[in-house]
């Protein structure tokens, strides 16, 4: 994780020069100050999992926007562009009521915390423990509806990340059981007519324990 923030860099400056891409938004920020990150993460009371405290002194935020402009994909549908919004660590681990659980209602999904909220009604979260342990898997979350692990530790995800560009909904591509889902079949079909380079062997459920 030690050269996440030049990846992220590099990220925007390929799409930039993509002729089968509009790059509409980017934004990479700076990290907070040392001190304060550290005091954030000691004041939240998480034990984060490997890699996530170093990317944050790497970089604050991440916001990335684009679309396709390739014939063969019909232009004004969700599935013709990507979005990346990697929230700052304060925001991350701050307070979730009113968002992913209620104080007078539901409260089943309290232990979301979301990371990438790539979307009004979804995200990429982590799940915290007992004792403000997060998991070291992440997850796709659809607020209020769903939480599936995508059995990827978070160097894993990023990773992963780059290399889909923030495709629409690329994250349901590591989820069992949404292997027919029409945002999993529009990412299959576009992503070879947008980045010649794409390797479906990449996104793909993982079973448990693996």
């Amino acid at each position: 994780m030690s050269n996440a923030r030049h990846r992220l860099d590099s990220l925007i400056a390929e799409l930039r020069e993509n002729p089968r891409v509009e790059l509409l938004d980017h934004a990479l920020t700076e990290p907070l100050p040392s001190d304060r990150i550290s005091r954030i993460i000691e004041e939240s009371g998480s034990r984060l999992p490997d890699g996530v405290e170093e990317f944050y002194r790497q970089v604050g935020s991440f916001r990335l926007d684009w679309r396709c402009t390739v014939p063969e994909i019909q232009q004004g549908d969700s599935s013709d562009h990507g979005v990346v919004d990697i929230l700052p660590i304060d925001r991350v681990l701050g307070d979730w009521s009113g968002v992913t659980w209620f104080p007078t209602g539901e409260q089943e999904f309290r232990p979301v915390v979301p990371f990438d909220f790539f979307t009004p009604e979804a995200c990429v979260a982590f799940e915290r423990g007992d004792g403000g342990v997060f998991e070291e898997k992440l997850s796709y979350h659809y607020f209020g509806e769903e939480l599936t692990s995508m059995n990827r530790t978070f160097g894993e995800y990023v990773d992963l990340l780059i290399a889909s560009r923030g495709y629409w909904y690329w994250p349901k591509t590591l989820c069992a059981g949404y292997e027919d889902s029409a945002e999993v079949a529009d990412f299959r079909r576009n992503m070879p007519l947008i980045f010649p380079d794409y390797d479906d062997a990449m996104f793909q459920p993982r079973s448990e324990g693996k």
